[in-house]
């Protein structure tokens, strides 16, 4: 059996039954904050321009683009609200312990089209549930399996390069009712178009397409195979397969065979802030000492970010400190660190074009200095933040476990919250709370579709974001 065959046997087994109800409940934190996250996405250049595509063609109107209600495809819808989740940079982050040594990618971005999907073929709550659970349980096994995320990118890829259109193709293919063949074909077929390069993490609007391409080729690909497509199924192990050609021979296939241990989605880490996920601690000490001490732009007299060795190599003050736009602002270590001490918050609004040219946040990045410190080397975005005032006061701040990390996880109440502080933009409290209470019962839905209705934005809000 091919690991492609594997895989396809291990998606098409699992039943909501065997979850346990720390599980269930873990997806519906994940779908509540992905949902949030995404809805703040709507207005965004890259939403409106790929909603403007899908209104000039002519698709089937089988599931629906967040916010503007939109009806196309599963393929464009999948398009469409995978760029408005991915354009906030607020997604959670994907881990396979509670210590978070390795990050593993954003898992929740295969939401959008487990829910796309979901909607064509009319799929009840608790089989939603179970293709969330897989998205991040296989996730987290093919990318440990390459060594994590820092290792791809390392070697010139995306993380979503080894396993989102893999992933897809699986899931689609469970929610179209493939069989395992036709489901391990579907797999196989969407790998071998899927390769990102890693500039593709330049900053620029095809960054937020990384997930949703590769899940449209998943989907396209479970289509095919279900119409009798065939594809390489020793598209991992095989001789120029993913397991030569991106990781060089290295990625661990017996690790990739090894049946579900533990349920790594209970491992995941909600961002507090809307930024990259190595920098949660460093802002968090940031925002911690400005409250703290009260300490105003004007006061600041240098501020010296203290982090692990891989953001030390990642903070290049020459392309970093004086990012031009939010593309390459909310993955500046110098701007979200000096806009953290002006707002004392990190949230998508820090991000504005008005906000990213603030005279207080530009002259605050000259002051920022960083250096590594080993003592934080065996801890996953750390950071120790020392401000030094004008009056010669200083001030420091050590955070090793962010909030949000599975070690210092978000409470439900904070994750609601969250969610209103996103959708509170577009909606009202009444419909909030029906979205809210739909995901908590999400098991008891014989449709979906009933649940992706509630996302579509009242009609005199979406006026307000053309």
């Amino acid at each position: 059996m091919t690991v492609a065959e594997q895989l396809a046997r291990e998606t098409k087994e699992l039943q909501f039954r065997e979850l346990p109800p720390e599980v269930v409940h873990q997806v519906k934190r994940s779908l509540l904050d992905t949902l949030g996250v995404a809805l703040c996405g709507y207005p965004s250049e890259p939403s409106q321009i790929i909603q403007s595509m899908i209104k000039e063609m002519n698709e089937p109107p089988e599931s629906t683009v967040f916010g503007s209600g939109l009806k196309t495809s599963c393929l464009y819808a999948t398009l469409a609200n995978g760029a408005m989740l991915r354009y906030p940079d607020y997604s959670d982050r994907g881990f396979l312990t509670k210590e978070a040594l390795v990050f593993l990618g954003h898992h929740s971005n295969l939401i959008p089209p487990i829910l796309a999907v979901g909607e064509r073929q009319r799929s009840p709550g608790q089989e939603i549930i179970t293709a969330i659970v897989l998205a991040y349980e296989l996730s987290n096994r093919i990318y440990d399996s390459a060594g994590g995320s820092h290792n791809l990118r390392q070697r010139g890829w995306t993380t979503e390069t080894m396993g989102h259109a893999c992933i897809m193709g699986l899931l689609a293919g469970r929610l179209f009712g493939l069989d395992e063949k036709q489901m391990a074909n579907a797999l196989a077929i969407a790998a071998c178009f899927s390769l990102q390069p890693g500039v593709m993490l330049s900053p620029s609007a095809a960054r937020n397409m990384r997930t949703p391409f590769g899940a449209y080729g998943g989907i396209l690909s479970g289509l095919l195979a279900g119409k009798g497509f065939t594809g390489a199924l020793e598209v991992f192990e095989g001789r120029q397969g993913l397991a030569q050609v991106v990781t060089g021979g290295e990625m661990d296939l017996e690790k990739l065979k090894q049946p579900r241990k533990d349920w790594t989605i209970l491992s995941t880490w909600v961002k507090k802030f809307a930024a990259d996920g190595d920098m949660q601690g460093l802002l968090e000490a940031t925002v911690t000492l400005v409250e703290r001490h009260d300490i105003v732009p004007q006061d600041v007299a240098e501020v010296r970010i203290k982090t692990n060795s891989y953001n030390y190599r990642l903070a290049d003050p020459v392309k970093r400190r004086h990012p031009n736009n939010k593309y390459a602002a909310d993955h500046s270590l110098y701007y979200t660190t000096a806009v953290a001490i002006v707002d004392r918050a990190v949230g998508p609004e820090q991000f504005s074009e008005q906000k990213l040219w603030d005279p207080r946040v530009r002259e605050l990045l000259d002051k920022i200095l960083v250096e590594p410190d080993p003592s934080l080397e065996e801890f996953s975005s750390p950071g120790i933040a020392e401000i030094t005032t004008k009056k010669g006061e200083k001030y420091s701040c050590e955070i090793r476990h962010p909030k949000g990390h599975p070690m210092n996880p978000v409470t439900d109440t904070d994750l609601e919250e969250k969610f209103r502080s996103m959708a509170g933009k577009f909606m009202d409290e009444s419909q909030m709370s029906h979205i809210i209470d739909s995901i908590y019962n999400l098991e008891k839905l014989e449709d979906i579709g009933g649940l992706v209705k509630l996302l579509v934005i009242p009609e005199l809000t979406t006026s307000h974001y053309p």
